[in-house]
């Protein structure tokens, strides 16, 4: 399974944006002292900064995301709860109208039924067997003739076409969610930092100015208080 970056900070993305808010108009200001002082601190950083700021505060890919997530997570549910009935009501009319015989049961897939009643990956190709069982031989007449509606084949068919188009489509959807995850620690972390620079920079180039380094906290007494916590627990 693909790995994501490490985050450089605990705080959450929400927190960073905001502590970025607050910090880039004074950098900006203050950007040609902090040029003086280190000449990586160009314009560029400036940039990434609103960028990063801009980026963040339309992002709202994340809710979207995972309510499409779980939109599609439910529907399958729905759809495995159906395909396990319909599975059910056949196998009454197996034993009624072919028996339980070992082959039988190896021909519809009874013993795959357990590990697919929860696994739509499992659910699918169960289905696709039990439908072409029915039409081995004479099993559809004889399933008929034991009581089978004659509209159970296709619910079985439209169940497992359902199924797959659902199951790719979360597949596809979880991928995107992955990269998009990916990209948006990859934001936060090159925001964070460059505050982190900045704010350690500004103690040393502010360090005579305590209200102007008031500007450059990067961490609130909160903050700190989680830190120690983290450091202590460890």
């Amino acid at each position: 399974m693909e790995t994501l970056p490490i985050s450089h900070c605990y705080l959450t993305y929400d927190e960073v944006i905001t502590k970025a808010q607050a910090i880039q108009p004074h950098f900006e200001a203050d950007l040609s002292q902090f040029t003086l002082y280190d000449p990586w601190f160009t314009a560029t950083v400036n940039t990434e900064l609103l960028s990063g700021i801009y980026i963040g505060q339309k992002d709202f890919s994340e809710d979207n995301e995972m309510a499409e997530i779980k939109h599609l997570l439910d529907l399958l549910d729905k759809k495995l709860a159906d395909a396990r009935h319909c599975y059910e009501k056949l196998t009454y009319y197996i034993d009624k109208g072919l028996g339980r015989s070992i082959d039988t049961y190896k021909t519809f897939g009874h013993s795959e039924f357990q590990n697919a009643r929860c696994s739509v990956k499992r659910m699918i190709p169960l289905l696709n067997q039990v439908l072409t069982a029915i039409s081995l031989k004479d099993n559809e007449t004889i399933l008929l003739k034991a009581g089978m509606h004659n509209g159970l084949p296709l619910e079985i068919s439209i169940l497992a076409d359902e199924l797959s188009v659902i199951y790719d489509e979360l597949k596809i959807l979880k991928k995107r969610h992955l990269q998009n995850t990916r990209e948006r620690i990859e934001l936060f972390n090159a925001l964070w930092d460059n505050l982190l620079k900045i704010c350690t920079d500004a103690k040393i180039i502010f360090a005579t100015d305590t209200n102007h380094l008031a500007y450059y906290e990067l961490f609130d007494l909160e903050d700190l208080d989680v830190q120690m916590f983290d450091l202590s627990v460890h």
